[in-house]
């Protein structure tokens, strides 16, 4: 796990994404706020009972569309339903 701050992560933006898309999680600090790089067509196994096809469409669609972007309950909402679904019972 690698974390930067921004100042940090600027002149290395490029290599950042780069260890990003290979599967290393890299964090990015900005004063108290943090974001995580991560592939967005992840590598690994999905777990079964995620909506594997609706969640690359809205990727796509908000790749092509700028009036269709991912907001803070998209994200949220599909975090809840990995740790759900990644949860030992």
């Amino acid at each position: 796990m690698a974390t930067y701050i921004i100042s940090e992560a600027k002149p290395k933006l490029g290599a950042l994404v780069k260890k990003a898309a290979a599967g290393k999680v890299v964090y990015l600090l900005n004063g108290k706020d943090m974001v995580a790089l991560v592939p967005a067509h992840p590598t690994h196994d999905h777990t079964a009972g995620v909506d594997v096809p609706g969640i690359n469409r809205r990727l796509e669609a908000s790749e092509l569309t700028p009036a269709a972007p991912w907001n803070a309950d998209d994200s949220a909402r599909l975090a809840r339903q990995l740790l759900r679904r990644k949860s030992p019972r």
